[in-house]
């Protein structure tokens, strides 16, 4: 299996480059980059050998070469850019040395996953095509390979026109009969993909029909609304290495201390008979620890470590 990193470094050296040639005022008007494919709008061919001669330049061990269009046409990771001046139309390339391989239909794999690829195969191709007639001559090649490998061609039909419909009902303009009417805002929950595309579809009928725009949002569980917390503790028993202090509900006597360990820990510790609050209320109430003596304790600052506590603690 091909690691991960292999592109992503390929794509932060690349934009290293590209960093330093911006910076450098020697960037073309139009440049694009995909990890190590460029492409390039050139006034000539002088120019960009000129470019690809400041490219390979940029560091010792990068050689970069350069394709430029024949016959108005040129190949770019998988779309073939048309020259149609002042236009570029695009649709979708397919190398020579590919072979084509997908998801064999006879594969152990639900069927689900099988329907699927279809609908990507076939958004691919959509997005990629300049226009309708491309992407008819797309979908065409698609069904051989489909039938290639075992696909019913009622399965492919099927796929084909529900991914057409829906585009079609994406690009129909809606009317309104008052353009500053501000469209309904619909928020549900997502169940899954199947009722998405149902509720999308009846509520863009419904818009066609009251002659106002629905849009339509999604939302998505978050997990700890499917958790439920046990037991609620009380706030200190996540405090720890803090600065503490201990006011008397019956005096105006206080104390002000640290732990580094956790602060529940220390206030059970104060209830102890050796420890000085307990011997505070003994000696001047004449009276036991209260029950209630953890709400006596507060929090004045979260410290990072031991120093830090007593620092805080002497200020205090």
């Amino acid at each position: 299996m091909a690691s991960p990193l292999g592109p992503l470094l390929a794509n932060v050296f690349m934009c290293s480059i590209d960093d330093k040639l911006n910076q450098d005022c020697k960037l073309p008007s139009y440049y694009r980059q995909y990890v190590d494919d460029t492409f390039t709008i050139m006034p000539g061919i002088a120019s960009a050998k000129i470019f690809l001669d400041t490219l390979n330049h940029c560091h010792p061990s990068a050689k970069f070469t350069m394709e430029v269009e024949r016959n108005a046409s040129l190949p770019f990771i998988s779309v073939q850019l048309l020259n149609l001046a002042p236009r570029i139309k695009t649709k979708v390339h397919i190398k020579p040395t590919k072979t084509g391989l997908l998801l064999h239909y006879q594969s152990h794999v639900d069927i689900w996953y099988k329907r699927s690829l279809i609908t990507t195969m076939l958004d691919r191709a959509y997005r990629i095509s300049s226009d309708w007639s491309y992407f008819s001559q797309a979908c065409d090649r698609l069904e051989m390979v489909f039938l290639k490998f075992k696909y019913p061609k009622h399965l492919f039909n099927l796929a084909f026109k529900r991914f057409v419909d829906s585009k079609i009902a994406d690009q129909q303009h809606i009317p309104s009969t008052d353009t500053t009417t501000p469209p309904i805002r619909i928020i549900i929950p997502f169940k899954d993909q199947v009722s998405a595309n149902v509720v999308k579809k009846r509520l863009t009928d419904l818009s066609s029909k009251i002659k106002t725009t629905i849009q339509l949002a999604f939302v998505s569980r978050k997990l700890n609304q499917d958790l439920n917390v046990r037991e609620v503790k009380p706030a200190t028993v996540n405090q720890q290495c803090v600065v503490y202090k201990f006011q008397c509900n019956l005096c105006d006597a206080g104390y002000v201390g640290y732990t580094c360990g956790h602060f529940h820990e220390r206030v059970d510790g104060h209830k102890q008979k050796f420890s000085s609050i307990c011997k505070h209320y003994f000696s001047e109430h004449n009276l036991n620890v209260p029950p209630c003596l953890s709400e006596q304790f507060n929090v004045l600052a979260k410290c990072t470590n031991k120093f830090d506590c007593l620092i805080k603690e002497m200020l205090f």
